[in-house]
């Protein structure tokens, strides 16, 4: 067993949406979880009931940590780990070992310094080829001593518990909403140094969707710890809405990709997951980038760009794409999902490559 060897891991802080990517983590691997965040401990115990799941304070959680394990899988840079473990470290004369474990395969970060700060990173996980040659192109790959492909490890998981999940969103999502002819994702970004995020511009078009269409939100984390008055204005008008539904407190992306039939989004790791289905994806570009030159729009080629002049017919726009006798887009979406996650292995499989990167 894992646990026996000392190994765990860790969300330090307020950062939920690193849940969705250690709890499968912690399940298939048999370590337990280590949180500071109640909040975030009370999700893991509905949403991954089958991991351990430690509440520790933020005074108590380094010394706990450095005296109890070895190895930690973390979703942050090693610096910002010895930033807060270095203390307790240098008191028990002991360096725990981290591996990197990627939150999501956004192409954020390709114009600002973002992924440069794994330079300090002797193990890591990673999805695919794709996410290889993004770390190889900001100069953070050739000083990993070991690194493991686990491919689309989150979906795997979601199929082997699939009963379980898909009970949750009818739950916790679906019965809140009639039935509809279409369901539609919308996950857009926050608003971070790339100034990339959809929300503002895009959310006062999407408030009304058609008599056939259910719309379910999933805003990123960050967004609602900014705290905006105006964010929190639009939330509530929108929560009113009967074909409208607003995920605060959902973890798992899969189960709610399963239940949708188009996807809405920006930069957001989320359009990754959803080529996982092969399913339509619409991409909304507020900073007017050229997705045919930059790089960083590299996901927009699986789907249709709809321009910020075009967000007022966003519903024709989609309703429209369904015109076509023959979808464009599925034959690339296959080409980027296999380029990002790689072929399908089994969980045996991906647990096995986990853990000869950790020894």
């Amino acid at each position: 067993m894992i646990h026996s060897l000392r190994w765990g891991a860790l969300i330090y802080g307020k950062e939920p949406h690193h849940l969705d990517h250690l709890g499968p983590l912690c399940a298939f691997l048999s370590m337990p979880l280590i949180v500071t965040e109640e909040e975030i401990a009370s999700s893991a115990k509905i949403f991954y009931p089958s991991v351990e799941c430690i509440l520790a304070s933020y005074l108590t959680a380094p010394e706990f940590i450095v005296s109890h394990f070895d190895t930690i899988f973390y979703c942050t840079p090693r610096d910002l780990f010895d930033e807060v473990f270095f203390f307790a470290q240098e008191l028990l004369q002991k360096r725990v070992r981290t591996i990197w474990c990627p939150h999501g395969n956004s192409d954020k970060g390709r114009s600002i310094y973002f992924m440069e700060g794994l330079h300090k990173e002797r193990a890591a996980l990673v999805y695919g080829k794709q996410m290889i040659d993004f770390l190889k192109l900001k100069k953070v790959f050739d000083q990993l001593e070991a690194h493991a492909i686990i491919g689309n490890y989150r979906y795997a998981f979601y199929l082997q518990h699939k009963s379980f999940y898909d009970q949750l969103v009818e739950e916790h999502v679906l019965r809140h909403l009639p039935p509809a002819r279409r369901t539609i994702l919308y996950a857009p970004t926050w608003q971070d140094y790339e100034r990339s995020a959809s929300f503002f511009q895009a959310l006062p078009h999407l408030a009304t969707p058609p008599p056939d269409v259910r719309l379910l939100i999933k805003l990123h984390p960050n967004t609602l710890e900014q705290k905006d008055p105006m964010i929190e204005a639009l939330l509530e008008k929108l929560v009113l809405h009967p074909r409208i539904h607003i995920l605060l407190n959902f973890p798992p992306v899969y189960p709610l990709l399963n239940v949708a039939d188009i996807y809405i989004g920006d930069m957001s790791s989320i359009g990754y997951d959803f080529l996982t289905f092969d399913r339509p994806l619409f991409f909304l570009n507020p900073n007017e980038r050229d997705a045919k030159s930059d790089p960083g729009l590299y996901l927009f080629r699986c789907g249709r760009e709809i321009r910020k002049e075009e967000y007022a017919r966003i519903y024709e726009i989609i309703d429209d794409y369904f015109h076509f006798e023959v979808h464009p887009f599925s034959q690339i979406r296959k080409e980027v999902y296999a380029y990002a996650f790689g072929h399908d292995v089994s969980l045996e499989e991906l647990k096995k490559r986990a853990i000869r990167c950790a020894q």
